[in-house]
């Protein structure tokens, strides 16, 4: 009975530590580019524009628009 308790006290440490939240990762939250213009069809531009609107993680196109990263 006490090797049963000890296998199932290490599969539960194990299956804990996979579920708690990740070091070092923080959740992004998309906001609409105020400076692009036109269509979005180049993340790369999309990106530099949302540079220049101090958004450091850049940006991408979605659907013809310019997102940048923002930190939550």
């Amino acid at each position: 009975m006490g090797r049963f308790s000890t296998v199932f006290l290490v599969l539960l440490l194990l299956l804990v530590t996979e579920i708690g939240p990740t070091v070092g990762q923080r959740r992004i939250c998309p906001r609409l580019s105020n400076n692009f213009s036109g269509p979005c069809f180049s993340s790369t531009n999309c990106a530099r524009v949302c540079r220049g609107e101090n958004f450091r993680a850049g940006g991408y196109c979605n659907g013809f628009r310019c997102f940048c990263n923002n930190p939550c």
